[in-house]
């Protein structure tokens, strides 16, 4: 296994860019705070990243994308961006879970793992995954879905009760962690967040399986519309 792949994490208020090479991590850089403005930073961040290693963004064999849940915005910019490039280049393009990059960076003693965000309105984005000791990575057990937080903290309470192997992670675990009981495991804020490492090592699982994407097809994972494009529809 000799790819090279670039990982480009935009999912939330800081990004991040990351090269992988020969199954190894070569750098990760977070992307520059421009008002959040990951389109002014992103371009720049991965040309210089390039740079510093050596290479050309020719010699790329995978660009692994982000792709939500997410921020509407962000997501929009890191996805459009992989794309571009991947068709520029003609190298394979990778569309990542983002909760399963979260999920990655889990530690070894969890069996399972829900991963939360806000969803607005007093609802979250939710996604159940198995850890186990998959060699592929985190695997989703069934779909990411919106729930109440009211209804996931009720439901999450009945299943950990008697199990310390799972726990919750994700951008708005800690805010429910002021909610939850003391045996509902929450991981700490530095494993909440994705991190582009695990976007492109990911990445590079998936080319090597097969499961790419057609950069004329592929969409941010959007579970709702944006505030914006509803308050158009009424």
């Amino acid at each position: 296994m000799n790819l090279l792949t670039l990982g480009v994490e935009t999912s939330g208020m800081i990004g991040a860019v990351a090269l992988r090479r020969a199954g190894q991590t070569v750098e990760s850089v977070s992307l520059q705070q421009s008002g959040r403005r990951h389109a002014q930073t992103l371009v720049a961040e991965v040309d210089a990243l390039l740079h510093r290693v050596g290479i050309s963004s020719q010699q790329l064999d995978v660009v692994a994308a982000s792709i939500g849940p997410g921020s509407f915005t962000g997501l929009r910019v890191g996805v459009v961006f992989a794309k571009t490039l991947a068709y520029a280049i003609g190298c394979r393009l990778a569309a990542v879970d983002t909760f399963r990059a979260i999920a990655a960076a889990s530690p070894t003693d969890i069996s399972e793992l829900f991963v939360v965000s806000d969803a607005q309105r007093g609802d979250l984005f939710v996604g159940r995954y198995s850890l186990g000791d998959s060699t592929n990575g985190p695997t989703r057990l069934g779909e990411i879905a919106i729930e109440s937080a009211v209804s996931f903290c009720q439901r999450v309470q009945g299943i950990t009760a008697s199990r310390s192997d799972i726990a919750i992670t994700g951008s708005a675990a800690t805010t429910l962690q002021t909610v939850l009981p003391p045996f509902v495991r929450v991981l700490a804020p530095e494993l909440q967040h994705p991190r582009a490492e695990f976007i492109a090592a990911l990445g590079e699982q998936q080319a090597l399986a097969g499961e790419l994407s057609d950069p004329w097809l592929l969409e941010p994972f959007y579970l709702r519309r944006s505030a914006a494009e509803e308050k158009a529809a009424l």
